[in-house]
C-alpha cells in the first residue's frame, strides 16, 4: 500500500542528524517528500540567514538516496498550501520542531485539513 510522508526543514548543510531524520522518516511510508524552508522563513524562525540559499539546499535535500521529491514550502511563514499540493498521508517532525507542529494544528483546526502527524524522538 501507498503511503506518502511529509517532512519540513531547513537542511542548512547536511549532517548526521539529517540523514537519520529523514531516513526514519521514509521507514514509515514509501514516499517521502521533503518541504525545504524558504530563506525568508529561516531569518524569522532562526534569526539568521542561511549559509546556503534556498535552491542549494534543495538541491542537496533532491539528491540524497531515500528523498523521492522535495520542493520549496510556501512563500508565507505558516501557511501550508505545500500540504495539500503533496497530499501526505503521514507529516514527520523532528524532535525540535515544536513551533511547527503548533504551526499546523492551528492551520489544520482553521482549514479542516487534517493529517496526522508523529514527532521522532531525539536519540
Amino acid at each position: 500500500m501507498h503511503k506518502r510522508v511529509l517532512v519540513f526543514g531547513t537542511f542548512d548543510g547536511i549532517h548526521a542528524g539529517h540523514t537519520f531524520f529523514l531516513r526514519a522518516a521514509k521507514a514509515r511510508g514509501t514516499e517521502l517528500v521533503v518541504g525545504v524552508a524558504r530563506d525568508a522563513h529561516v531569518v524569522v524562525f532562526k534569526g539568521r540567514r542561511p549559509a546556503h540559499h534556498e535552491h542549494k539546499r534543495l538541491e542537496k535535500i533532491q539528491a540524497l538516496p531515500m528523498v523521492d521529491r522535495a520542493q520549496l514550502c510556501d512563500q508565507e511563514p505558516s501557511t501550508f498550501d505545500i500540504v495539500q499540493d503533496v497530499a501526505p498521508d503521514l507529516i514527520v517532525l523532528g524532535h525540535d520542531q515544536l513551533d511547527l507542529e503548533t504551526a499546523l494544528i492551528v492551520w489544520m483546526g482553521e482549514s479542516g485539513h487534517y493529517v496526522p502527524m508523529m514527532r521522532l524522538k531525539k536519540v
